[in-house]
């Protein structure tokens, strides 16, 4: 598959993709006589897994070692993905704590401006509270 058609299947840029590819963190990746990329289904699961990590706030070291750690087997491997994929979760977790608060801040303040707008209450604060409230 061509760089252009996977960037479309994982709907990552070309550029990122090749970044990705330079950084060695697509281990399946081949290339022909061209020395073009080659993407195959192995290659394309990895930067899936990658825009993934990425969306989860992973930095580029930490999907690194995460990568390197999904090539290997054994106990030792497996517990430090568990333990990655552990504080992953975490951070998830306090993702959805901190939007959920902006979210009822957020509510509050449509409901603030619905009160001013059916006249229940009078747009007095100054320019900085109305923005902050």
């Amino acid at each position: 598959m061509k760089i252009s058609e996977v960037s479309k299947k994982v709907d990552l840029t070309v550029p990122t993709i090749r970044y990705y590819c330079d950084l060695g963190m697509v281990p399946s990746l081949r290339r022909d006589v061209d020395d073009e990329r080659i993407f195959d289904s192995e290659a394309v699961l990895w930067l899936e897994g990658i825009k993934f990590q990425r969306e989860l706030g992973s930095s580029l070291s930490e999907i690194q070692a995460y990568i390197q750690l999904s090539q290997k087997t054994g106990p030792a491997a497996l517990r430090k993905r568990h333990e990655m994929l552990l504080n992953q979760y975490e951070k998830a977790q306090q993702d959805i704590e901190e939007s959920s608060e902006r979210l009822q801040r957020l509510e509050s303040k449509i409901k603030f401006e619905e009160k001013i707008m059916k006249g229940q209450k009078t747009d007095s604060l100054s320019a900085a509270r109305r923005f902050n409230t």
